[in-house]
């Protein structure tokens, strides 16, 4: 990571995945993560349930993103894999550390990665956490000094878990958001630059037409590729609300199979395609 020796630079941004606002109730997440040379001032912080760190057979556990970056939970809580869009964000200038917890609040371990020989897989035990689950919020402290490892932590939380509910389940032919889906599949598998477009979210053809304007549409539509099964996909299952549904998709692209979910928004009296997060299927 490009961070100096005296802390990680606040990443302010304005992306689809970042962003300000007020939250129902203020989210307090203060305090340092130092490994090493580095030290991560935080910011922010979210908790939702999700697979194990280390053990993905376990379901349901309780993760706290901690980051310097400024997140507002709202933006994840329609994913449904939040650690998956969470994960996408790092880069140079943004850190994060993923602690997990049982359901019921009690704590396990944490990792993190911050650059080459500076990260830790999984980091469990140890007196570290002094918190309590009640009334759907993690509260407490996060605090710890391992001199073998040269890392130190000093963490205040108050959290909001994010609700788990996406919503019913969609029919069995996935009903208007799979056809909807569907069309912008076949729309890129052709590299047909107006069937994507009639089917992009507002906020997704916002970045579009900044390609248009540069006469770069190919080159945002490759990028779209490469986040995509274009070989062959198909909706493993669906949740909607009114406006907003994920699907969970698994197929395959040239090199790899692939899974992960797409997100979409009815806008404009139509269901359109607002994001795709896949990664490479495990078998």
């Amino acid at each position: 990571m490009r961070i100096s020796t005296v802390g990680l630079s606040i990443l302010f941004a304005s992306g689809a995945l970042l962003g300000a606002g007020p939250e129902a109730k203020p989210v307090i997440a203060k305090g340092t993560f130092r490994s090493k040379n580095l030290t991560m001032d935080v910011q922010s912080a979210m908790a939702f349930h999700g697979e194990g760190l280390m053990d993905k057979e376990k379901k349901g556990m309780l993760l706290v993103v901690v980051s310097n970056a400024r997140f507002v939970s709202s933006v994840f809580a329609d994913y449904y894999d939040r650690r998956r869009a969470i994960d996408r964000l790092k880069d140079d200038d943004t850190g994060i550390v993923t602690f997990e917890f049982e359901p019921d609040g009690k704590y396990r371990g944490y990792s993190f990665y911050f650059a080459s020989g500076n990260g830790c897989g999984y980091c469990g035990g140890g007196d570290v956490a002094k918190v309590k689950l009640s009334g759907g919020r993690l509260t407490g402290t996060l605090k710890a000094t391992d001199e073998d490892s040269d890392r130190a932590l000093d963490i205040t939380l108050d959290v909001p878990v994010m609700s788990d509910d996406h919503g019913p389940a969609l029919p069995a032919d996935g009903g208007d958001p799979v056809r909807a889906y569907m069309a912008y599949h076949a729309a890129l598998v052709k590299r047909d630059a107006a069937g994507v477009k009639a089917v992009l979210s507002d906020n997704s053809l916002k970045s579009y037409e900044r390609f248009e304007k540069k006469k770069e549409v190919d080159r945002y539509l490759d990028g779209l590729a490469k986040e995509h099964p274009v070989k062959s996909v198909r909706v493993v299952r669906g949740f909607a609300k009114p406006d907003t549904a994920v699907l969970l998709i698994e197929g395959e692209s040239p090199y790899s199979k692939l899974s992960g979910e797409a997100l979409l928004f009815k806008q404009r009296g139509a269901w359109r395609v607002d994001d795709e997060l896949t990664e490479v299927k495990l078998q």
